[in-house]
């Protein structure tokens, strides 16, 4: 199934980006030029990745990026003076993400830009070790059982499930699901009859915008030593599922 790629902001556990960077600057260009060919979506985050602007790629030249600004005008001023921002759109199916410094407020063709240096370096993000069944929302939640005095209990729903992993949504600056952290004890209802308890590591954090206009925060978390007969249920849990799906 094809899914667009979520505009998420996405943080990762020390050095696990590195396979995703991209620094040479034709190969750069060559990615921002075919976004714009392609009209694909993008997202600026600014205020500290507490705000965003749904946008799109306007123009490109070897040197910079045009987005469409904001039809609010003190939107963009704040954008436009707020320092550091991520933009976030997808080539191919894969996430593409970079941080910048300087966005301008300015014209082109006259109308109303927000325009972005090409960048040094930017992430391109494509996970391909396992399908990723994406669920609807409530469709599955997760049960994390937190360490503490006294322990609790905490049910946050999930967004996509695989053998490998589980993406959660969670609060947009989650202290329980940060990049690094393993919660011994998951547990996941497949059906009436099937509860599955689990080990997840943290391995990235995205922020994502929601229905509502609001960012929300979104946990990407892989198993870990998962038995043989945990991947089967699994595994047919997400066919089950899949061919729901295509009916």
């Amino acid at each position: 199934m094809n899914h667009e790629v979520p505009l998420t902001v996405e943080f990762f556990l020390g050095g696990d980006e590195e396979e995703f960077r991209i620094a040479s600057p034709r190969e750069i260009r060559f990615i921002m030029y075919d976004i714009e060919k392609n009209a694909a979506r993008a997202a600026l985050y600014y205020d500290k990745r507490k705000e965003f602007l749904l946008t799109s790629v306007v123009d490109v030249d070897d040197d910079g990026i045009w987005l469409d600004a904001s039809q609010n005008h003190e939107e963009n001023l704040k954008i436009a003076g707020g320092g550091n921002c991520i933009f976030v759109s997808s080539h191919h199916q894969a996430k593409v993400q970079f941080e910048t410094d300087t966005v301008e407020l300015t014209e082109l063709d006259g109308i109303a830009t927000l325009y972005v240096p090409m960048p040094d370096e930017l992430l391109r993000i494509q996970r391909r070790d396992f399908f990723r069944l994406h669920l609807p929302t409530g469709a599955l939640r997760c049960t994390l059982l937190l360490e503490g005095d006294p322990p609790r209990e905490r049910g946050l729903p999930v967004r996509d499930i695989s053998r490998g992993g589980v993406a959660i949504y969670c609060d947009e600056d989650d202290a329980d699901l940060q990049p690094g952290k393993t919660i011994d004890r998951c547990r996941l209802r497949l059906d009436e009859e099937t509860e599955l308890t689990v080990a997840i590591q943290v391995r990235y954090f995205s922020i994502t915008p929601s229905h509502t206009g609001k960012a929300r925060g979104c946990a990407g978390c892989r198993f870990v030593n998962l038995d043989g007969k945990t991947e089967v249920l699994l595994q047919r849990y997400i066919t089950m599922q899949q061919k729901a799906q295509l009916l």
